[in-house]
């Protein structure tokens, strides 16, 4: 009998699930290579051709199915496959490797794929290097129709009944989509991310997730007794039954406290002990995410990251963004169904480590520190512009708010207040209807924007603290880098002095201040910010219930006397010691203290 092993990963999609263990092998590595004599090349490039057009009819029909069921942002991603099959740039590689190595359809497209692919993944770009399991699925697709490969759709009628958790190098969009929740209960990879679109997709299913897990092909084998835990990321294997035990007794915990806390949370507005109300939202990524939004009792939406719009539709090559119509149509249909809870939509947030790199046009040497957010969208206006349209024309069916990302100084706010009005006259004159006011907000994410924020303040409607990018822009560390990962602190003297600032500014201003950085997540920090002065917070949906617990048992008076001892410290250690005695002592005690375990 194997011995127990846990391996950790990447959690890209909470929760956690017991079952055996499927290796899911959705593609051959190699596919036989037949030489062809000159007169057959013709027709074999004839045969690619017709392969690939039965192969694109095959996707938007499975295109079709997956809008009816859970969103035309998710169809979008075979659109883009489809697109792929179409682009003469794509089939004239394999065309090409057809005719100058006279060899048979199947070979030159595995081939040209894995080449690709290779390329892909060599990407500095993380949502771009993500789309290697795009080319992939394509590659498995094109091959299926020449005859060679596998069709993976049967084998999921072939799984027994019992609990099952996939086990892939990468699972292909095209299998994630046709996973069978009855029995699929979790899935683990050895690549993948947090963009991936199999990640996007388990979000959206609620299939507990785990990538990015090292050798876990070589470690987990066919049948192997497997818990995924989509909360921490980590995969066991062959788990002893103590820790079946607890991995037992931790889920129905965790679900009789959830039952319970998500029950409060649907239950009216949140107010302190000492009677201040608490506005708690959610951050979504897709559309069909709002029906999160009301299950978890957010109010309303905080943060609506409209990239990943784009970041879900992004072919090989070319970059592909949704038209006016169809975005519009994505932003009616959330404002409507949330309304009247707010929804702020965050114009395009790309660049950086965030796809866009055809949309830069040039190589950049240090891409966070380029063309990014705001400074992106003002040198593509056209793009812009689509986006600011469809934004507006569906502002009537709610409360819907504009935030611009990655802003640094006033003239950027000006220059996106001007491209508004223009496209607001436009909409006008085209007879579509536009609120005389739509809100707009600015992003605090690096340290100009936090230093100048008296400034900025009288120029919006509303500021919302990107905690994430201040982090890593103000302490000069990349959270991603291993080797600096640990000065990554959110409670870092610099942060909070940076934070208060803000505050002082917004309040000054007479503007709502919100935080929809992963600070808000965390029970103690979100106790912190409250103490600062921050009365709106923006959150992953599932946090949502556990903040508004943390909220209702604390009083603003003691969060104050927590914040000021903090800003008064000079160190994080000092800072992280503080919060630890006092959480302690609290009323809420059990949501803080795990929080704050291991907090250095």
């Amino acid at each position: 009998m194997k011995r127990s092993l846990s391996l950790q990963g990447v959690a890209v999609s909470p929760g956690v699930a017991l079952g055996r263990a499927v290796l899911w092998l959705s593609r051959e590595d190699t596919a036989p290579r037949r030489h062809l004599e000159r007169e057959e090349v013709p027709q074999e490039i004839e045969r690619l051709r017709h392969a690939a057009q039965t192969a694109v009819q095959e996707i938007e029909a499975t295109a079709g199915e997956v809008s009816k069921r859970i969103g035309p942002e998710y169809a979008a991603i075979f659109h883009a496959h489809a697109m792929l099959l179409r682009d003469r740039a794509f089939l004239g590689l394999i065309e090409k490797k057809i005719e100058v190595d006279a060899v048979n359809a199947e070979w030159a497209v595995a081939a040209t794929a894995e080449k690709l692919g290779a390329r892909f993944r060599d990407l500095p770009d993380e949502a771009l290097a993500h789309r290697a399991a795009d080319l992939d699925d394509v590659a498995v697709n094109l091959r299926k129709h020449l005859g060679d490969g596998v069709d993976t759709s049967h084998r999921f009628s072939q799984l027994s009944g019992e609990p099952t958790v996939l086990i892939a190098d990468e699972l292909s969009p095209t299998d994630a989509v046709k996973i069978p929740r009855e029995t699929v209960v979790a899935f683990a990879t050895e690549r993948g991310g947090k963009t991936s679109h199999a990640a996007i997709l388990a979000r959206s299913f609620g299939i507990p997730a785990v990538v990015a897990v090292p050798r876990l092909l070589a470690s987990v084998g066919e049948g192997d007794r497997v818990i995924v835990d989509g909360q921490d990321g980590v995969v066991w294997r062959e788990p002893s039954e103590d820790v079946v035990a607890l991995f037992e007794e931790r889920r129905t915990r965790e679900a009789s406290r959830e039952r319970s806390l998500r029950e409060r949370s649907l239950v009216g507005p949140v107010r302190t002990v000492d009677g201040q109300e608490v506005v708690v939202r959610a951050n979504i990524e897709l559309a069909s995410e709002a029906e999160d939004v009301l299950a978890w009792g957010a109010d309303g939406v905080g943060l609506f990251r409209s990239e990943f719009l784009y970041l879900s539709t992004t072919g090989e090559s070319e970059f592909q963004f949704l038209d006016e119509a169809t975005q519009t149509d994505i932003y009616r249909r959330v404002v409507s169904r949330l309304a009247p809870l707010p929804v702020v939509i965050r114009t395009y947030d790309l660049g950086g480590k965030k796809g866009a790199r055809s949309l830069v046009g040039a190589h950049e040497v240090n891409p966070v520190l380029g063309l990014r957010g705001v400074r992106l969208c003002l040198r593509r206006t056209e793009m812009f512009r689509t986006q600011l349209k469809a934004l507006l024309a569906s502002a009537a069916e709610g409360d819907l708010r504009i935030l611009v990302p990655m802003v640094s100084g006033v003239e950027e706010i000006r220059r996106v207040r001007s491209l508004l009005d223009e496209a607001k006259e436009e909409l006008l004159d085209r007879g579509v209807p536009v609120p005389d006011h739509v809100p707009l907000g600015a992003m605090v994410e690096v340290p100009s924007a936090a230093l100048t924020a008296d400034l900025i303040a009288p120029e919006v409607d509303f500021l919302s603290l990107g905690t994430n990018d201040l982090i890593q822009y103000t302490l000069a560390v990349d959270r991603a880098n291993e080797t600096v990962s640990e000065l990554f602190r959110p409670h870092h003297p610099a942060i909070l002095r940076l934070i208060a600032r803000v505050v002082e500014a917004c309040r000054a201003a007479s503007r709502p201040l919100a935080v929809c950085g992963e600070m808000a997540a965390d029970p103690v920090l979100f106790l912190l910010m409250l103490g600062l002065g921050i009365r709106e917070f923006s959150m992953g949906p599932r946090s949502v219930p556990v903040a508004k617990e943390v909220a209702r048992g604390i009083s603003v008076g003691v969060a104050e006397r927590i914040a000021r001892a903090a800003l008064s410290l000079p160190t994080p250690e000092e800072v992280a010691a503080l919060l630890t005695r006092e959480t302690h002592a609290l009323e809420s005690g059990d949501l803080l203290t795990r929080s704050v375990e291991g907090r250095t």
